[in-house]
């Protein structure tokens, strides 16, 4: 038996009870572990996961605490079925255990997928692509944006408002980045510059990076040297791939991440027993991960159309963009009676906000679909953790953890315990942990 909840709630507030207390009255067991920084912040000091920056990411040592924990080994076939960056995968490709991670947003699975090709034959060409592009730009320091699309035969982003998000001339310099990275001599590289770029092109923006979200900076006063930022991403990269160790080179690729929906099709992208499942769903925040990459999805010309990042954030968990919003908006959602019972904000919230109530509704009735999915594809000794955080909508407490225990045991699994890793953000009541579960 773990610790129990009457040692944490001697010298807490009433609200921080509320939430110790939900899940005792939910019947689970609950650990309380530190491990240091679980955020992004963590990766973005260490090799590889430092190639991007997605701040609601996990670090890559909560996945190395439940490698660990779990007593997983190049044996076992491990999964993230929420990949986001792709932290999970990396950190297990390091260690020589297969996995796979499966992603709904197409820019982030791209960034994952790169991430995960370690190949240093062609170093060289890093400098010798920089010190090309170098020369390129001061040759067309003169000319005007639209001079240098129509000589690169390429488009602008087809994004909203794109001089809002960029000065004519960062973009200008941007682009001729982007389009010396397709030149045939540099396919060997080409991964490793489009990730440089990918970074770039959001450092170069008129924003400012915000915890989690972005925001724009339209009176700001710098001067954005884009060559320098490619430059140091590009360096970053090289030295953390001279850095590997020889083993670890040996392991490239043996992860893959996908593009695909793990609360649609999760068993025709899964062909191997699930051994365990390390993973972080979005949390019920309204934060779309969609959104946040909107700028490279269109600069990487990952998208076709403005339309296709609202189809994503429609049919993505959490999402809340656009079209999402509209729909979320009107009338309440049916909840299916199976698992009304575990919905225990509903009352509340349905007369405060229709669309905070669906919006809530919608992300535990996509989880429970997932849910039911992963017990078509887990192996017949599984084991998982969910890395999930409460939420408040309309000032109305959200359980995650304990909503998301109760639908697992629905579904037949055992909740071994819930893991309280820390208070995010630095703001009372905001939670992170790990809904540990097993067949």
């Amino acid at each position: 038996m773990y610790q129990q909840l009457s040692l944490f709630e001697l010298d807490i507030d009433n609200n921080e009870k509320c939430f110790h207390r939900n899940i005792r009255e939910s019947g689970f067991d609950y650990q309380e572990v530190d491990i240091g920084d679980i955020t992004f912040k963590a990766g973005q000091v260490e090799s590889v996961h430092r190639w991007y920056r997605l701040t609601p990411s996990y670090s890559p040592g909560l996945v190395r605490y439940l490698i660990k924990e779990f007593q997983i080994t190049r044996e076992h076939f491990v999964v993230d079925p929420f990949s986001g960056r792709g932290t999970t995968s990396i950190e297990c490709q390091k260690k020589g255990i297969k996995t796979i991670g499966i992603e709904i947003n197409p820019l982030l699975q791209q960034v994952g997928s790169k991430s995960l090709q370690w190949n240093t034959s062609h170093l060289h060409l890093f400098e010798k692509y920089l010190t090309e592009v170098s020369s390129v730009i001061e040759q067309y320091k003169e000319s005007s944006l639209e001079e240098v699309v129509t000589a690169f035969n390429t488009n602008i982003p087809i994004i909203h408002n794109v001089f809002r998000w960029w000065r004519k001339y960062a973009l200008k310099n941007l682009i001729i980045c982007r389009q010396f990275m397709l030149k045939s001599e540099y396919l060997p590289i080409k991964d490793y510059v489009w990730l440089a770029l990918n970074k770039a092109c959001l450092d170069c923006a008129n924003i400012h990076r915000n915890h989690p979200t972005i925001t724009f900076d339209d009176e700001h006063k710098r001067e954005i040297d884009v060559l320098y930022e490619v430059s140091l991403n590009l360096r970053i990269i090289h030295d953390d791939l001279i850095n590997l160790n020889s083993e670890e080179i040996l392991f490239s690729e043996l992860g893959s991440i996908d593009l695909g929906n793990s609360t649609t099709n999760l068993p025709q992208q899964i062909n191997h027993p699930v051994d365990f499942v390390i993973t972080s769903p979005p949390y019920p925040n309204r934060y779309s991960y969609v959104h946040q990459t909107r700028p490279q999805l269109h600069f990487m010309e990952v998208l076709d159309n403005v339309r296709q990042a609202t189809e994503i954030d429609l049919q993505a968990i959490g999402g809340t963009w656009g079209r999402a919003t509209s729909i979320l908006q009107n009338e309440l959602l049916e909840i299916p009676e199976e698992i009304k019972s575990y919905l225990c904000y509903y009352e509340e919230l349905k007369d405060k906000s229709v669309l905070m109530c669906n919006y809530a509704t919608k992300y535990f009735i996509d989880m429970w679909k997932h849910i039911k999915l992963l017990k078509e594809v887990k192996a017949t000794r599984f084991r998982g953790a969910y890395i999930v955080g409460n939420s408040r909508l309309s000032g109305v407490e959200i359980f995650t953890e304990s909503i998301l225990g109760k639908l697992f045991r629905h579904e037949g699994f055992e909740v071994e315990r819930i893991i309280f890793f820390r208070k995010r953000g630095g703001k009372k009541r905001l939670y992170e942990t790990a809904v540990c579960i097993r067949s």
